[in-house]
């Protein structure tokens, strides 16, 4: 946004005219205002009260006509927003539009909204339109800024506007006027056609021009910035550019107003604003023994100290009363008496910023799909309308929880900005049976209510958005056709996939590594409580893809050693546990895969392990054989801690034969060996490695025990390590960085 510097004389002359022309007007009365000012609020109420006007014309898009009834309803408690075209346009309690508002409605008086709705505006640069960027971001305030020595614009402000007395209202918005029209003369035509700035006051105009026509005495409520721009009404000839662009009105809160939240129209610290407005009869002292009383966990001597350092800042500062940074200086002053950081300050910012959420009358409200959302979030008892997060977690599913938990699951799915799942996202698409608890967090706030107004175009319920959303979810392959179900019948959708079409694709999948991963997700997601009612539906698909996998296991030697083993490690696990169903069938395939198909020595020894340990077999003549084996033994002894672990603990077993096999190893070939040693017990926790040492230490006959632990690091330390260790695997496996675990 590109500025011009004004010549000094033309610059005073253009401000004196203003001045002159400000109140010559016999039928205007202009309330030029920054919004959510509480000192613009205050004095627009003494202006309307005194000028008793027959129609207030208030800047905000025409289209907000068709609210006004809502608007003015007594029951209406801001903070509140009007929600057009992915932009807002807030009332807080002490906006001086809400104030005018009000009044209106109190006084039967007309309202017109005299702005251009944001589809018709045409402005070339993307801006908040009711940003106060333009007037407190000028040449003039940063130079005001300097030679008051503010910290910045709002400080500014607060010190020209907010902390100091006028003799009337007249006289507080001349001063508005000249400010915001000094800051406007330091941008050329361009910049404000670029801005959008000359079509929407050429909308103004045209409706001030048509209000004058049919009423006597008129109040206009405007941007600062934009008031020294209406003068000339009576000389436009633009028609008024009418709207029936759709609206809503919606809840808004204290955090979204706040201008160090990235509102560039709005206020520092709004429920500061707020008391501002409200207590603005106090005297200077009763309204900083009111700001003290707001102030937690002071005692009766910091409240004193306080308040002497405030009062004293104030006439340092040539200032009426305290504002919020007066007030921080001051708290900061006298509380800390070392260096003091931000953290420090942030409950009381907290305060200043206030947790208000406002609220609407229920029988009025009708926005599109909100109103579903809502009236399923009251039926599973979800709390809404807080300030702050809701936690809720689930141990065990009735059937309210199971309501609870799909309801929850349908707006996490739509990505509305209203829930967490605290497991991660890739946990919650990948549901596994040992995940018996679960934690989420969720909060209605003003811009979920928003993100579902935009979802309503694909339905007015939310079973019809969700159905929509699934529908769009791609299924081109069987990874992606399972996830699909599983997301479906979590959201409690089980009519939206086809059992036939991923029977299909099972039947034609002949990649081992899709297929064995396929049969692992569907199996453990069915037995997940979840999905309990889900059994035959499940188990309908799980029968052929174990037909399917079995089928195609001898492509086991196609994938890497180690996925070939998790595979089998997994299937075995799932054999054990369907022992009626699966055991026998695995039996089989395992003798079938050892006797008919050439492996690795690697992968041959794993199925031979395997076997062994589902028979419940000695394991001995396997050793035997692992012994008489003349290649890489420390590789297989690996594999087999790796599928087998427990017969680390088997009398003559793993151990023994590992301790045997060192044995026989010359220095250089232990050197060599030595990493591979080391792998082999890197998983082990403290307490498996203590009870290793004390085998060694028998099978060696060694007198002293083994020191395996530094001296330096205790047994508590290492557990701690080790669970840390474990943590972090499984949340870089939640988060999809599975190699970052590979050893």
């Amino acid at each position: 946004m590109d500025e011009i510097t004004p010549d000094d004389n033309g610059f005073s002359q253009a401000l004196a005219k203003l001045s002159q022309r400000y109140l010559h007007d016999e039928k205007v009365r202009w309330l030029p205002v920054r919004h959510h000012s509480p000192a613009c609020a205050h004095f627009a109420l003494a202006q309307l009260n005194a000028w008793q006007p027959d129609v207030v014309l208030i800047e905000a898009p025409h289209s907000f006509g068709q609210h006004l009834s809502l608007l003015q309803n007594k029951h209406v408690v801001p903070p509140i927003a009007v929600y057009q075209q992915q932009s807002y346009f807030p009332f807080a309690e002490n906006s001086p539009e809400w104030q005018a508002l009000r009044w209106a409605g109190d006084n039967h008086v007309p309202v017109q909204f005299i702005d251009l709705d944001s589809t018709d505006e045409q402005q070339e640069e993307p801006l908040d339109r009711y940003s106060d960027a333009r007037i407190l971001s000028s040449s003039y305030s940063r130079q005001l800024q300097q030679t008051m020595g503010c910290r910045d614009a709002d400080e500014l402000w607060l010190r020209l506007f907010e902390l100091q007395n006028f003799e009337s209202a007249n006289d507080f918005f001349e001063q508005v006027l000249l400010f915001c029209a000094a800051s406007r003369l330091y941008y050329d035509q361009k910049s404000l056609q670029q801005l959008g700035d000359l079509d929407r006051e050429k909308q103004m105009r045209a409706c001030i021009r048509t209000a004058s026509h049919d009423y006597q005495r008129i109040a206009v409520m405007t941007g600062g910035f934009h008031t020294s721009a209406l003068f000339d009404y009576e000389q436009e000839s633009t028609s008024i550019r009418k709207s029936t662009e759709d609206s809503f009105v919606i809840r808004y809160s204290d955090s979204l107003l706040d201008a160090h939240q990235d509102y560039q129209a709005g206020m520092p610290y709004p429920a500061f604003c707020r008391w501002l407005f409200e207590q603005r009869s106090l005297s200077a002292s009763d309204w900083l023994l009111y700001l003290l009383a707001q102030m937690p966990k002071l005692t009766l001597i910091a409240k004193q100290n306080v308040f002497e350092h405030l009062s004293q800042l104030c006439q340092l500062r040539g200032i009426v009363r305290a504002g919020c940074y007066d007030l921080l200086d001051s708290l900061g002053s006298c509380q800390f008496k070392q260096q003091s950081s931000s953290r420090d300050y942030r409950p009381w910012q907290q305060l200043l910023r206030g947790e208000n959420m406002g609220q609407l009358p229920a029988n009025q409200r009708n926005l599109p799909l909100v109103d579903d959302v809502l009236a399923h979030c009251k039926r599973v008892q979800l709390t809404i309308g807080t300030v702050n997060r809701s936690h809720f977690s689930l141990y065990e599913l009735t059937e309210r929880q199971r309501q609870r938990r799909q309801l929850l699951s349908q707006l996490l799915f739509l990505d509305i900005g209203f829930c967490q799942y605290e497991q991660s996202m890739h946990a919650f698409y990948n549901v596994h049976t040992a995940a018996k608890h679960e934690s989420w967090r969720y909060h209605w706030t003003p811009s979920v209510e928003v993100a579902l107004i935009e979802l309503s175009t694909l339905g007015g319920t939310l079973k019809t958005v969700v159905q929509h959303r699934l529908a769009q979810q791609s299924e081109s392959d069987l990874p992606q056709m399972l996830d699909k179900l599983i997301l479906s019948l979590q959201l409690g959708m089980q009519y939206q996939f086809n059992s036939v079409a991923i029977t299909r694709e099972i039947n034609d999948c002949s990649t081992i590594k899709i297929l064995s991963d396929s049969f692992i997700k569907l199996y453990r997601t069915s037995k997940h409580p979840l999905f309990n009612d889900y059994h035959q539906q499940l188990n309908a698909l799980i029968t052929p893809l174990w037909r399917q996998l079995s089928f195609h296991l001898p492509s086991l030697n196609q994938l890497p050693e180690d996925e070939a083993q998790q595979v089998l490690l997994s299937l075995q696990a799932i054999a054990r546990q369907q022992m009626d169903v699966l055991k026998q069938p695995w039996r089989e395939r395992l003798h079938w895969l050892i006797e008919h198909n050439e492996h690795t020595p690697t992968l041959w020894f794993a199925l031979k392990a395997l076997a062994v340990d589902l028979d419940e077999l000695d394991p001995a003549s396997l050793l035997n054989e692992l012994q008489r084996y003349s290649g890489d033994r420390f590789t297989i002894l690996r594999t087999l801690l790796t599928v087998v672990p427990h017969w680390l603990n088997h009398q003559n077993g793993l151990l023994s034969l590992l301790n045997h096999s060192i044995e026989q190893l010359d220095d250089e070939q232990f050197v060599e060996q030595l990493p591979q040693l080391r792998g082999l017990f890197c998983d082990k926790d403290a307490r498996e490695i203590d009870g290793i040492s004390q085998q060694l230490g028998t099978l060696n006959q060694w007198q002293q025990q083994l020191n395996w632990l530094n001296e330096d690091i205790s047994e508590h330390d290492v557990n701690q390590a080790m669970l840390l260790d474990k943590q972090l695997q499984q949340q870089l496996l939640e988060q999809g960085l599975s190699a970052w675990t590979t050893r």
